[in-house]
């Protein structure tokens, strides 16, 4: 895809120290463990543990609106065409075979979804770790399938806990343990093989990871949860609005934008705006349905497929981000 140089000038980069930048979520985290350990008696412990999941603030921030902020860039003829066998085959069938798993045995289908959601979040920090400069090889495909493994493990015991039969449940602990040890290993390999530029950010991921299997052990399990969602949303913002904005400036059409802004320097707070507006809405409509949870699980798999695709290294989205 041609972009005119004129345009070219105009566009805007997603700032390396963005993307290094979410991760003071971290020591902020372990700040607040900190106070409530020496200072508070642990008397916040209880209500960062699962129940902090359903906090007011998370979920109208998190998860659902940058999965709606990403469909957006779609309301346009050209990637319509260029996407259309993956929204019109591809998708459907993934879609069909989640309902289908969802309606006869919505404990499997739930476990599908958090693992697919687990697998989403470690590639887009494995993906965000190539554009910086690291190299595609075996320590990073050890580095992308350790935490995911191990995440996954951890993340449907904590959520469903029945998913797992009676004789496994004691394996979990070592088997969790036995895969940080590794990780750690791993990661250290990444930092040495990878170039200067994407070192800090290796490092930072990798201590997502870990910092998350602490706040499980201390029993501030919102906490490994949010830490995760604030990383992945806010680095999924970033590339969203950085893209939908230089798409505009580059004088390409996008009908839903037309319907709110006629400048380009709007969607600049659009994209997040009317992110959260319609996750909000779609919340309000499937709160109290029969199937309104498998609604959401839907509108998420809609995501990570199409996610999965858009982000490639020939895709059109690439030409419209630029990481400095």
């Amino acid at each position: 895809m041609k972009i005119e140089k004129s345009n070219e000038r105009n566009f805007k980069v997603i700032p390396k120290r963005l993307l290094l930048g979410v991760y003071l979520i971290l020591p902020f985290l372990l700040g607040v463990i900190a106070v409530d350990w020496f200072f508070l008696d642990a008397r916040l412990l209880p209500h960062f543990g699962i129940e902090g999941l359903f906090l007011p603030f998370f979920i109208l921030l998190f998860n659902l609106p940058h999965i709606v902020a990403s469909f957006f860039s779609f309301f346009d003829s050209e990637y319509v065409e260029y996407y259309r066998r993956h929204l019109t085959l591809y998708l459907p069938l993934l879609l069909t075979a989640t309902a289908v798993l969802l309606y006869y045995d919505f404990v499997l289908g739930l476990v599908f979804f958090l693992v697919n959601d687990i697998w989403h979040g470690v590639r887009q920090q494995a993906g965000i770790s190539l554009i910086l400069g690291s190299k595609y090889g075996m320590i990073h495909r050890l580095w992308t399938i350790l935490p995911f493994i191990t995440a996954s493990i951890a993340y449907v015991y904590i959520i469903r806990p029945n998913a797992y039969p009676d004789f496994l449940v004691s394996y979990i602990s070592p088997v969790l343990l036995i895969g940080m040890i590794l990780f750690f290993f791993v990661m250290i390999a990444k930092i040495v093989t990878s170039p200067i530029g994407a070192r800090w950010f290796v490092f930072f991921a990798s201590m997502l990871f870990f910092s998350s299997y602490f706040f499980i052990l201390s029993g501030y399990i919102f906490f490994s949860i949010f830490a995760f969602r604030f990383v992945h949303d806010v680095s999924a913002f970033a590339f969203y609005v950085t893209h939908d904005y230089n798409r505009a400036s580059a004088g390409y059409k996008n009908y839903f934008y037309r319907l709110f802004f006629a400048l380009p320097n709007h969607i600049l707070v659009a994209v997040p705006i009317l992110g959260i507006l319609f996750a909000y809405l779609i919340r309000v409509a499937t709160n109290g349905l029969a199937i309104g949870y498998s609604i959401v699980i839907l509108i998420c798999m809609s995501h990570f497929y199409l996610e999965s695709v858009m982000w490639k290294r020939n895709a059109p989205h690439r030409t419209f981000v630029k990481v400095e």
